[in-house]
């Protein structure tokens, strides 16, 4: 995705920041986690839609469903926010890659359920999913394969970014189908994975 390790250490720090404040902000109040995590596509929309982050054009779109209706699949995949991330660099090379969240605060996280969360969501992506542990400090994250061995978290929010767009965490499959900003698209994701919420970000390298 981003092989300039400076740019992508400044995209990264710059997304992780901003939602580890978001995080910091609501973890003062007695906030549960789908209150954090319904905020966080438009953190990212305020922060970053329209500018410039490490020699790359920003876009951010997000997209939140209140149900599912009757034939929801939210119950058995277990999927709180679904990520998806478009690079293209200065060639017009493009990766997309989309990635599953389970949120939990950390404090009283029943692990024995979250287990069982992970397990139904890498019947849909096996490496590709992972956990955000909400707390006082920001984001811990923890792949989804690490959850049953009830590790702290392995990585900060900065690490995980940087992973992403390093191309070592993501499913190319798990992509919306159309062009960046078809909402219909987005929809159609979140309605096959069960999921709540979404965040679509794109990158476009500016030349130059």
């Amino acid at each position: 995705m981003i092989e300039d390790l400076q740019a992508r250490a400044q995209v990264s720090r710059s997304i992780a920041k901003a939602l580890d404040d978001l995080v910091r902000e609501r973890m003062k109040g007695l906030v549960e986690e789908p209150d954090i995590t319904s905020r966080i596509g438009q953190r990212l929309e305020d922060r970053f839609n329209g500018r410039r982050l490490g020699g790359y054009r920003v876009r951010v779109i997000t997209e939140t469903i209140t149900s599912h209706g009757r034939k929801s699949l939210e119950k058995p995949l277990g999927t709180d926010f679904y990520f998806a991330l478009s690079v293209e660099d200065a060639a017009g090379n493009r990766t997309s890659k989309g990635v599953l969240v389970q949120a939990k605060r950390e404090r009283g996280c029943d692990w024995t359920e979250l287990g069982e969360q992970c397990r139904r969501m890498r019947l849909v992506t096996k490496k590709e999913s992972v956990v955000w542990l909400y707390r006082k400090t920001g984001i811990g994250v923890i792949r989804s394969t690490d959850v049953d061995r009830r590790v702290s978290a392995s990585m900060d929010s900065t690490a995980f970014f940087d992973l992403v767009l390093e191309c070592k965490i993501g499913d190319r499959r798990k992509t919306p189908p159309g062009p960046f900003g078809d909402r219909d698209s987005l929809k159609t994701m979140l309605k096959d994975l069960g999921a709540k919420n979404a965040v679509w970000l794109e990158l476009d390298q500016v030349a130059g």
